[in-house]
């Protein structure tokens, strides 16, 4: 009886602020240790004026921000890509394949202007991983008022308890 009646909430996506995880170096190409695990998110359904600049090292600046573990990096992963985009086709930042670390390219100066970019598309996912544990959550509480109050295990209990009164 414990299969997975209830699905879990999401945490929202934040990169991890300790100065030993965030990379900011001159950009040297892909071809380098730190920017390798990029490539394939780089040179895949991008556009070729992003590509150009990529593969011609016009973009001077490097960032790599880390994201912290979680439970649901395929979630994070679908948010995320579909928010990397411009209207262009342009990526905006770049992924590694297990979803655990951003690479921020941009020309000379202008790193912070590209990081707020980043920054805003992260918030709209945020507010997407906010919506969907709302959803989750009504799931969870019709799920629970479908079982009957005589099969419910003290486990079913326990969830629904914390599904009431933990705020995420």
């Amino acid at each position: 009886m414990d299969k997975i009646l209830y699905k879990d909430s999401v945490a929202p996506i934040d990169f991890n602020k300790n100065l030993q995880h965030i990379e900011y170096a001159e950009f040297n190409g892909l071809d380098t240790k730190d920017t390798q695990e990029f490539t394939e998110d780089v040179e895949g359904n991008n556009d070729s004026i992003e590509l150009h600049l990529v593969r011609t090292k016009a973009y001077k600046e490097a960032v790599i921000l880390s994201l912290p573990p979680t439970q649901h990096p395929e979630l994070w992963s679908q948010f995320l890509k579909e928010e990397q985009k411009t209207f262009g086709g342009s990526k905006i930042f770049y992924m590694n394949n297990d979803c655990s670390k951003i690479l921020v390219l941009s020309v000379k100066n202008e790193m912070f202007n590209k990081l707020n970019m980043v920054l805003t598309r992260v918030n709209k996912v945020n507010e997407r991983i906010h919506r969907y544990n709302t959803t989750v959550k009504k799931e969870n509480q019709e799920m629970f008022e479908l079982r009957s109050k005589s099969n419910l295990s003290k486990k079913e209990e326990i969830a629904h308890f914390i599904t009431q009164h933990l705020k995420v």
